[in-house]
């Protein structure tokens, strides 16, 4: 806890944190959300735990093709950096595990820390636009199949706009990196909008966008895009896979007709409960995951107590537990620290930067 416990960041995530967590108890009724638990028949976590393990093999695979401009790196090289990334994310304020992961990658692979962050910028924005795709094709199935119906306007009014905030800043975003990666022209314009910075630290700023640059350097044409979001399919249809068999564990799939509209409900769930997880507040997503995907299925005819226990346990046992203890395990086999690694990335990448400030500066002259 030394590691990050001065810092205003945690602070603010474990706030965002505790206090939705206390929303979510305030919702539900404590002796039915220990009934659920109770009654909770957990033969398939062991084979959902697996699974998202395979789902996170597909993420060092996707990684690979958006790193392959700067080298081709073995997937077994990048899986153990995936899982370390996202123990970090797990256990670090805003979002620094997207920082510690390419830090030690670009360490054990000789390249650029800012160019491999952008690597990961892209993969966040690959990930948000799957997972629109998901919210996109099932929302309307499970409305006009009458699912919605205890739902008040006003909810549903809320939720589409939020879908469609949410499609435009991912557009947004996709239409900006792709520029940078494929039109020189646009990218030297960026850097002209740079000069808004004082002139001391104006080279740093540049030198860091010129390096982020580069690794959006596999957006560069439209079949890579392509190729990007096949890659993003089996990681999330894998994730909501373990969604999946864990409703069947907590009797969720009483609550709907048939395994098609299971399916379908899966994967509004996966959408709504990972984007609520995109804005970098809460530490590890938890709060924003448990409190949304409660709603989702509150929203979907599920008790509130089930929706909360459930929802509770898929992230806490399945999703966050295995993967820090696996990525705290190769961090001891490496004789490495979390709190090391941390403060290394944060340094490392200073220094990076300064040097690439100084590189910028020599050549002005």
């Amino acid at each position: 806890m030394q590691l990050f416990s001065k810092t205003w960041q945690f602070w603010l995530g474990g706030s965002v944190s505790v206090g939705l967590l206390l929303l979510l108890l305030y919702q539900v009724d404590l002796s039915d959300l220990k009934d659920s638990l109770k009654d909770a028949n957990y033969f398939l976590l062991a084979p959902s735990i697996a699974v998202y393990f395979v789902a996170v093999l597909f993420r060092a695979i996707r990684w690979q093709f958006l790193l392959a401009p700067m080298g081709v790196i073995p997937v077994r090289r990048l899986y153990p950096v995936v899982i370390i990334g996202y123990m970090a994310n797990n256990l670090l304020p805003v979002r620094l595990g997207e920082l510690v992961r390419s830090y030690h990658l670009a360490q054990r692979e000789n390249l650029n820390t800012s160019s491999a962050l952008a690597t990961i910028a892209v993969e966040r924005v690959y990930d948000g636009i799957t997972l629109l795709a998901f919210a996109v094709l099932a929302a309307p199935w499970l409305l006009l199949l009458g699912v919605f119906d205890g739902t008040s306007d006003v909810s549903r009014t809320a939720g589409f706009i939020f879908l469609i905030a949410a499609i435009l800043a991912f557009a947004l975003l996709l239409a900006i990196f792709t520029l940078l990666g494929s039109s020189p022209a646009f990218a030297n314009r960026m850097e002209g909008w740079l000069n808004i910075f004082p002139a001391g630290i104006r080279p740093k700023i540049k030198g860091l966008f010129w390096t982020f640059v580069t690794g959006l350097a596999v957006l560069n044409s439209p079949t890579k895009h392509l190729s990007l979001f096949v890659y993003s399919l089996p990681v999330w249809l894998l994730e909501g896979s373990m969604y999946f068999m864990l409703a069947y564990s907590f009797g969720i799939d009483y609550h709907f007709d048939s395994v098609g509209v299971l399916i379908l409900v899966v994967l509004l769930l996966t959408a709504t409960s990972n984007l609520a997880t995109s804005v970098p507040s809460a530490i590890g997503g938890i709060g924003p995951f448990e409190i949304v995907a409660q709603q989702t299925l509150a929203a979907l005819g599920v008790g509130a107590s089930l929706a909360g226990a459930y929802s509770g346990f898929v992230h806490l046992i399945a999703l966050w537990l295995p993967v820090n203890l696996v990525g705290l395990a190769l961090l001891w086999r490496g004789n490495l620290s979390l709190r090391g690694l941390s403060s290394s990335s944060r340094a490392g990448s200073l220094e990076t930067i300064t040097g690439l400030a100084s590189e910028t500066v020599a050549e002005d002259d």
